[in-house]
C-alpha cells in the first residue's frame, strides 16, 4: 500500500483515512495528468491544441480538435431563444444539414473524475491512428468515429486536477478515503461527503483543511456554475466560448462513478432532445450488456436524483443548441472493475456506441 499523504495543511485533529490502494500507480497509457496530455495531444497528426481560457488559479485549460469543421450556411441569429421565438430555428443552427457532425468530449469538470478522459484520449488516437494507446488495432471504432468532428476539453477543472495531480486511479480505493480527496474536510477533522457539499457554494475556503478535487481554487463546483448570471467562473467562460464557436451536434460531459454509465437528460430543454438522450442512454447500456462488461447500467428516471435543476448540461443547450448528454464512466470502486484496461474497453464501448447512434439517427434531428 502507498505511503502517500495529502499535501500539508494545518491538521485538525483525528487521523486522515487510507486509501488502501497506491492511488499513484497506473500503466504508462492511462494518462490523467494535463502535462502528459498535452504531449500527447500535441504529438497527434492533424490534431490542433489550443488554450481556451485560464483556471480561477490562473492555470492553462486546453482543448484539441480532429476532424474538418463544417459551418452551415444561412445563420443570422446568435441567440436559440430568438430563433425559436422567430419560428425559424435554422436562423441559429444554419440551413440544411452537416455532413460531419461534430462530437464534443468535456472531461473532468470534477478534477479527479479522469476516467471518461482515459477513454477519450485513447478514442481520439484510434481516430487518428487507428489504434489505441496500448496498441491495439481499433478498425472498428475509428471507422465509425472519423465521420465527425472530434473536439475535447480533457481536464476542465484543471485546479482540482493539480491539487491532487499524483493522484492517477481509484480502483479499489477506501470510500471514506476517496470522499476526503474528492470532497474535502472541515478543519474540525469532519470529512465531507457527497451530496452534502453542494450546501456551499463556493465553498467556504477558510473553514477548509482540505479542498476537495470537487472545485476550483476559488471553491467552485463547476457545474453548478452561474453559467448565465453573467458571472461565472473563467473556466465555465472558455467552455461557453469554445461550444458557441464549435456549435457541435453532442456535446458529453464526463464524470465517474461506479459507472452509472448514461445519466437522466437535461431538465430544460426541448422533449425532443430529452428523447435523444434518453435513447443514446438505452443504446449504450445495451452495447455493454452485449459485451459482457460489469456496468450497463440503463437510467431508471426520467430527470436527475435531485428533480429538475439547472445544470451544465442546460447552459451549453441554451448557449449553443447542442445536445448534451451527461456519462458517468466507472471508477472501479469496491473493485468492480478490478483493472485499467476493463474500465478503458467499457469508455471506448460507450463513445463508439454515441457515434455509432449518432451517424445512424443524428444528434440534434
Amino acid at each position: 500500500m502507498s505511503e502517500h499523504r495529502p499535501p500539508e495543511h494545518d491538521e485538525p485533529p483525528g487521523p486522515l483515512p487510507e486509501p488502501g490502494i497506491d492511488v499513484t500507480d497506473a500503466p504508462d497509457w492511462w494518462l490523467t495528468g494535463p502535462d502528459e496530455i498535452r504531449e500527447l495531444l500535441e504529438s497527434l497528426d492533424g490534431v490542433t491544441v489550443e488554450e481556451i481560457g485560464r483556471s480561477a488559479g490562473g492555470r492553462p485549460i486546453v482543448a484539441a480538435a480532429w476532424g474538418r469543421p463544417e459551418e452551415l450556411p444561412g445563420r443570422t441569429c446568435g441567440s436559440l431563444a430568438s430563433a425559436i421565438s422567430g419560428r425559424d430555428i435554422e436562423a441559429f443552427y444554419g440551413r440544411g444539414k452537416r455532413s460531419r457532425q461534430t462530437i464534443l468530449f468535456v472531461g473532468a469538470a470534477h478534477g479527479t473524475e479522469f476516467e471518461g478522459t482515459v477513454a477519450a484520449l485513447n478514442y481520439l488516437n484510434v481516430l487518428v491512428t487507428g489504434r489505441d494507446l496500448l496498441g491495439r488495432d481499433q478498425a472498428k471504432l475509428a471507422e465509425a468515429g472519423r465521420g465527425f468532428r472530434f473536439v475535447i476539453v480533457p481536464i476542465l477543472n484543471v485546479d482540482g486536477r493539480e491539487r491532487w495531480r499524483d493522484h492517477v486511479h481509484w480502483i479499489g480505493c477506501e470510500t471514506e478515503y476517496f470522499s476526503l480527496i474528492t470532497q474535502g474536510r472541515w478543519k474540525t477533522g469532519e470529512i465531507l461527503h457527497w451530496p452534502e457539499g453542494k450546501v456551499h457554494w463556493p465553498m467556504p475556503l477558510e473553514e477548509l483543511s482540505h479542498l476537495g478535487s470537487y472545485y476550483n481554487d476559488a471553491g467552485y463546483n463547476l457545474v453548478y456554475d452561474g453559467a448565465l448570471a453573467g458571472d461565472c467562473q473563467p473556466e465555465t467562460t472558455a467552455l461557453i466560448r469554445l461550444a458557441r464557436r464549435e456549435m457541435p451536434d453532442v456535446t458529453i460531459l464526463s464524470h465517474s462513478n461506479n459507472g452509472s454509465l448514461v445519466e437522466a437528460p437535461a431538465s430544460y430543454m426541448p422533449a425532443a432532445f430529452k428523447q435523444k438522450a434518453a435513447q443514446i442512454g438505452a443504446v449504450v447500456g445495451m452495447r455493454c450488456l452485449r459485451e459482457g462488461f460489469v456496468k450497463d447500467n440503463i437510467v431508471s428516471r426520467p430527470a436527475s436524483y435531485a428533480g429538475e435543476v439547472f445544470y451544465q448540461g442546460d447552459a451549453l443547450y441554451h448557449a449553443c443548441g447542442t445536445l448534451p448528454v451527461l456519462i458517468e464512466f466507472p471508477q472501479g470502486w469496491q473493485g468492480v472493475p478490478d483493472n485499467h484496461r476493463d474500465i478503458l474497453d467499457i469508455g471506448l464501448a460507450v463513445l463508439d456506441e454515441v457515434a455509432v447512434f449518432g451517424d445512424r439517427y443524428r444528434f440534434r434531428g
